[in-house]
């Protein structure tokens, strides 16, 4: 019998197997992918390393920098662009980052009006949750309701906050918002630096790999869980196949929109149960886009495109360059589809030739069912703390229930050390 297994091999799943096994504990992680990563993936595409799923970090994330600094990583802080685009209407804007950054702070900045007083402490989000919970009611789209704007303004805010939701704004709760704004140091310009200009050199595999190597703990990959069963002082683990392990602990990081694929005995709570049914509102898509044109270093946004932010990630030697779109439905944009990417290319940023796209449909894979972590309306005054309460002797993780970077590779560490101490506290 194992002393700890863990269930998922995302960042909160391996940073909690190493935790349990830095304290001299035998470790079993069970993931249902071929790889470690969850929704963080490097591969090769089309000459590059590119990032699938979650790529960005700063030293505002204080989980992951102290990671890089153990690891002795670098990174790569990207450049500014050199045009920016913005549509009102149909009608297509350019100018420098600058001005466009100006055109959406003045919305930005009535959104996140009385955020300090609902999220004194970003990484305590429900310290103050009186004040908090008249956002936490609100959809981003009711939020955005309440703002008078003019329509440049209410476009441009729009554009990007779709890319921040990565889901439809009806869906989405405000607080994702608040929340991302409280922990970039409540700055528009923080927000938009954390969440898309520094990368780790190596890629978020090259991080993995080193949490990975810090502690020896047993691993099995494509083994999907099928069923989670405790018997008094010892818990059961049944995979698809029909193989059986059992701890006396076991760590459960697996993401929200999955967590109602494994069926757990005896039932968990009904508070759970309504939490994992809500479930997490993004649906969306990061395309990349192998195109051709002008030399220039680009951010396009526009509210509603299948892709409604695009920005200029990489040039290739031969004057082309790797894009990079987020969009708020992977339904609307199929990167097989080379001719509707160009029509979409054009749409945004006309004037150039997409080349290949690609992109991973994280809403159809049925190990994530969504990518980062956007709560729902309601997730912080009914459903945080459930989600967070150990049952007996399982204990959950994972980047969509953290107490500060939720949706990001942060949110995922913190909770894989707290899962990890906590299961490795449980008696025999």
């Amino acid at each position: 019998m194992n002393d700890v297994i863990v269930v998922g091999g995302g960042f909160a799943g391996v940073t909690a197997a190493r935790e349990a096994a830095l304290r001299g504990l035998s470790v079993l992680l069970l993931e249902a992918r071929d790889r470690l990563g969850g929704r963080t993936w490097t591969t090769p595409w089309n000459g590059s390393e590119i990032e699938y799923g979650g790529a960005w970090v700063h030293w505002h994330q204080p989980h992951t920098w102290s990671e890089i600094t153990r690891a002795g990583l670098s990174v790569a802080v990207s450049d500014d662009a050199g045009v920016a685009g913005w549509y009102v209407g149909s009608e297509r804007r350019t100018g420098s980052i600058e001005e466009r950054d100006e055109i959406a702070r003045r919305g930005w900045d009535r959104f996140v009006d009385g955020v300090r007083e609902a999220l004194p402490v970003p990484h305590d989000p429900v310290r103050s949750l009186g004040a908090l919970a008249r956002f936490d009611r609100q959809t981003i789209a009711e939020r955005l309701g309440e703002l008078s704007l003019s329509d440049e303004e209410r476009d441009v805010l729009t554009a990007e906050l779709e890319s921040l939701a990565h889901a439809p704004l009806e869906q989405a709760g405000a607080v994702s918002v608040l929340r991302w704004h409280a922990l970039s140091g409540y700055s528009l310009e923080l927000t938009q630096f954390t969440g898309g200009r520094v990368t780790m050199l190596g890629g978020t595999r090259a991080l993995l790999d080193a949490i990975a190597s810090w502690a020896p703990f047993a691993r099995r990959l494509a083994t999907p869980v099928a069923a989670i069963t405790q018997r008094g002082d010892r818990v059961e683990v049944e995979t698809r196949s029909g193989d059986g392990f059992t701890a006396r602990a076991v760590v459960v990081a697996v993401p929200l929109n999955a967590l109602g694929a494994i069926e757990f005995a005896p039932a968990l709570p009904d508070d759970k149960l309504a939490a994992i049914a809500l479930g997490q509102a993004s649906r969306g898509i990061k395309i990349f886009i192998h195109a051709r044109g002008e030399r220039v270093q680009h951010s396009s946004i526009r509210p509603g495109h299948p892709f409604g932010y695009l920005g200029t990630e990489t040039f290739d030697g031969d004057g082309s360059q790797l894009m990079i779109g987020f969009g708020i439905d992977a339904a609307r944009c199929d990167a097989g589809d080379l001719p509707a990417v160009q029509t979409q290319l054009d749409a945004i940023l006309p004037g150039y030739e997409a080349l290949g796209a690609t992109a991973h449909d994280w809403l159809a894979d049925e190990f994530s069912r969504g990518t980062w972590a956007i709560h729902r309306p309601g997730w912080y005054e009914h459903h945080h703390a459930a989600m967070q309460r150990p049952e007996g002797r399982l204990v959950f993780a994972g980047s969509d229930i953290a107490n500060g970077w939720a949706g990001f590779i942060d949110g995922a560490i913190e909770s894989g050390i707290r899962a990890g101490a906590g299961a490795a506290a449980i008696p025999a």
